[in-house]
């Protein structure tokens, strides 16, 4: 569930989760809107307050995600768990990384 949906579904949640998470409730309410980006240092306290209802992974892109909070994106093995991953990125065409150049073959 997004922030907004979450704020919405009860009244007085907006000051509820603005007193626990040591935010003003105009601000929380900007995030929710999306007026204004929700700051990375509200990210698990958010999802803490909602229950888990509002996560991480929902309120900020996934490279965000990737950067601040890997363990997120990884599955039980270890391995990068693709559900919680999919998102618009797509990996780059031709090769992992720029600096080694391909062999080529001259005809």
């Amino acid at each position: 569930m997004n922030l907004k949906a979450y704020i919405s579904k009860e009244r007085g949640r907006l000051t509820a989760l603005s007193k626990a998470i040591g935010a003003h409730a105009p601000d929380v309410s900007r995030w929710a809107d999306g007026k204004r980006p929700v700051p990375i240092q509200f990210g698990l306290p958010i999802e803490q307050a909602t229950n888990g209802e509002v996560t991480r992974l929902e309120m900020f892109p996934i490279e965000v995600v990737a950067k601040v909070w890997p363990d997120l994106l990884k599955g039980k093995n270890g391995t990068v768990d693709r559900a919680a991953a999919s998102d618009d990125t797509q990996p780059p065409v031709g090769g992992s990384n720029p600096n080694i150049k391909e062999a080529r073959t001259v005809s």
